[in-house]
This record gives C-alpha cells, sequence and structure tokens, in this order.
C-alpha cells in the first residue's frame, strides 16, 4: 500500500507539474486600442471593478495568498515601474493575457480569471489595454508564483478551483457575440459572464 501510495502521489506531482509549465501557442485576436478619453476612462472603470482587487488600488502587485505548505500566489505589477511588466507588454501580450489566461512566455497565468475575461468584446478589451497602458509607474515587484509540492498534489487532486484559466478556454474558438451596450437580456448576460457571477452562483446561477 505504501508503494502504490507513493506511486500515485507522484503521479499527481508530475501532473500538475506538466500542466503548470505547459506552453500555449495563442495567436491573439488583433485589438483596436483606442486613445480618446472617452474610452481610457471606461477601460478604467472596468479596471477599478475587475483588477484592483488582487493587483492592488495602484495596479503594483500584490501576494494574494502565502502558505509554506501550498505555496504563494502572487497578482503582477502591471504598471511600467521597475518589477512590472507594462514597460514590456505589445498589445498582443495583453490580448493574449486578459483574454486567453497566457503569459508573454506562453505559460499559463496562475490564478487570472481569464476564462471570464473571454467574454470581452474587442470594444471593452481595447479601452482597458488602452487604460492599463496609461497608468503611472510604479516600482514593486511582489515576487513569483510558487507551488510546494503538496500545493501541486492538491491542484492534481482537483482539491482547488482550476486556477488555470487557458486550461478551460478553447483558444481557436470563434468570438461570442458582442451585443451593444442595452437595457436588454443579452447585454445582461453579457455582464454577468464578464464579471464571473458563475464562479460563485453556479453555471446556471441557481446557486452554490
Amino acid at each position: 500500500e505504501l508503494v502504490l501510495s507513493i506511486a500515485v502521489a507522484d503521479g499527481l506531482y508530475v501532473s500538475a507539474s506538466a500542466r503548470l509549465e505547459r506552453t500555449y501557442e495563442v495567436q491573439p485576436e488583433v485589438v483596436a486600442i483606442p486613445s480618446e478619453p472617452e474610452a481610457v476612462q471606461r477601460g478604467e472603470h472596468w479596471v477599478d471593478v475587475l483588477c484592483t482587487g488582487c493587483h492592488g488600488e495602484n495596479l503594483a502587485g500584490t501576494v494574494i495568498f502565502e502558505d509554506p505548505a501550498i505555496g504563494r500566489m502572487v497578482a503582477g505589477n502591471l504598471t511600467a515601474g521597475e518589477g512590472g511588466i507594462g514597460g514590456s507588454y505589445r498589445d498582443a501580450d495583453w490580448v493574449r493575457a486578459i483574454r486567453h489566461g497566457v503569459g508573454a512566455d506562453g505559460k499559463p497565468l496562475f490564478v487570472m480569471p481569464s476564462a471570464d475575461f473571454y467574454y470581452f468584446n474587442d470594444h471593452d478589451l481595447g479601452a482597458i489595454i488602452a487604460y492599463l497602458k496609461s497608468v503611472s509607474a510604479v516600482d514593486n515587484n511582489p515576487g513569483e508564483n510558487r507551488v510546494t509540492p503538496m500545493g501541486r498534489l492538491l491542484l492534481a487532486a482537483g482539491v482547488f478551483k482550476n486556477p488555470l484559466s487557458a486550461e478551460l478556454i478553447d483558444h481557436s474558438a470563434p468570438r461570442p457575440p458582442a451585443p451593444e451596450p442595452a437595457v436588454s437580456a443579452e447585454y445582461g448576460e453579457y455582464l454577468v459572464l464578464t464579471f464571473g457571477c458563475q464562479g460563485c452562483h453556479g453555471s446556471d446561477l441557481g446557486g452554490g
């Protein structure tokens, strides 16, 4: 039994490590990045609602979770300051990260809710990127994500909600419909999807 347990644990560890280190070949969609003040302001609104909770009010990154037994989860510095990605990210990198959950190196981003952000239409996503490119540079290096062997075992065993959105997205699928802003069920559904309401309330919003 001990040998079997060790073999199972080893298999789970290898499986989790492979998922964390997988490289995705994603060709991000071309999204027009607006420069009009109104569009940048719209992007700021989206970022304030959806991004600052993890990345911080100044978007300079934070440590979300840290436990010696499980690991360390970090939301990166999105600005162009020292330790941030804003100075090196191209428009395509922003699209790949936000919409597909994949970093500039092709690796899956950890605990990035791109399975929700995948539904952003080009208009809103372009506004978000425009704002992110305009924010003040802040020097801060929150460090790297780290998943301990125990954390990898728990990840592979399905103890946690899947923190790798890149695994949940069909990266080659046609874009979802993009309804016009209106007092309508269609636009309401768009907001529910992009805000990730299903994460707590369930896929059918029936609670959970």
